[in-house]
């Protein structure tokens, strides 16, 4: 048995919660290895500085639209509400949960002296990524594992698994969000709506390359998701997100509006599948940009599913991942 308590890290990309710090956000997103994919660090790092330079100005209009991101209060939020569903019934001292950020504050290297400081010495890190991809959950994992080296930290370590998106739990609050949405539209027969799932796109590139299980896992869950609803609803996947001018997985998101207004499609109802806690694409380009197009393409009713967030179900998914990694240490 480790000594000391057991520490949980959540472990999210992070986003902006004002125009100062969208730079820097930017930067540690783009230089990434696994982002980027450029070897040579120096070159990676001029790069990722020059792309963030550029698009700050444009990416600032954007997120002053929404707010600025609410991510890290969501991330924070699920972790406190995480910490207090484990202390129900562990046994023995419960985990001590926080949440830390890839690419914003609170960031990972400023989280885990916490963690230590509090007595850790099992630490299980969750990346809050129900589908694996090499760009988040290995990202993810290797921003914790640099972090430690740096610290000169070795608690004993235990790694969420790589994914996570069939847990019944999650499902079962994906299933509970879409169908709130669908309640609020006019026609009320499951068979008049599309249910269309989108995720966030990747380069065609880094699945091909890298052999990325995301898209794969991502149809998975959508599958999953269906028949959670007993396959109620007609369901098609778009790619939202893409940046750059190379190839990317599709059909994009608006491809597939565009679709379902060709066929007639009078009713959507919008899941972010492959996002856990609202941000600029839920809140910006699901709930704003598609709902824009969806409108002028002669859907008249558009309506995007709310975030899992502290969706009680989706805590509950995180419990459940949790305790099956962790199996909890008996009384000393």
């Amino acid at each position: 048995m480790a000594a000391g308590k057991t520490g949980i890290l959540l472990v999210q990309l992070g986003g902006p919660t004002r125009r100062e710090e969208l730079k820097d956000f930017l930067y540690r997103l783009f230089a990434d290895p696994e982002v980027l994919g450029i070897p040579f660090a120096p070159l990676r790092k001029a790069v990722a500085w020059t792309i963030a330079t550029t698009r700050a100005p444009e990416s600032a209009k954007t997120y002053e639209k929404i707010g600025w991101s609410p991510i890290r209060c969501w991330t924070e939020k699920s972790a406190m509400l995480l910490e207090s569903a484990l202390a129900r019934d562990w046994p023995g001292e419960p985990p001590v949960v926080r949440a830390a950020m890839t690419c914003s504050a609170p960031l990972v290297e400023e989280v885990l002296p916490e963690l230590l400081a509090a007595g850790v010495g099992r630490l299980f890190v969750l990346p809050l990524y129900p589908q694996y991809s090499v760009t988040t959950t290995k990202g993810s994992f290797a921003r914790v594992d640099e972090a430690l080296a740096k610290m000169g930290w070795a608690p004993e370590r235990v790694n969420a698994p790589d994914a996570w998106y069939s847990e019944a739990r999650f499902l079962e609050a994906h299933a509970a969000r879409i169908e709130a949405a669908a309640a609020t539209l006019p026609d009320p027969d499951p068979a008049a709506t599309v249910l269309l799932y989108s995720a966030h796109s990747l380069p065609v590139s880094t699945v091909e390359k890298r052999r990325d299980p995301y898209p794969k896992q991502v149809e998975e869950c959508c599958a999953l998701i269906d028949a959670r609803l007993g396959r109620r609803f007609r369901s098609r996947l778009g790619y939202q997100s893409k940046l750059g001018p190379v190839a990317w997985l599709g059909p994009s998101t608006g491809e597939v509006l565009a679709e379902l207004a060709k066929e007639g499609t009078k009713q959507v109802v919008v899941c972010p599948v492959a996002f856990v806690s609202d941000h600029v694409e839920t809140l910006y380009e699901i709930r704003m940009l598609f709902a824009d197009q969806a409108k002028a393409l002669g859907i008249p009713h558009y309506v995007a599913a709310d975030g899992l967030n502290d969706h009680p179900a989706f805590i509950a998914a995180l419990a459940d991942v949790s305790r099956k990694a962790l199996s909890p240490p008996g009384p000393a």
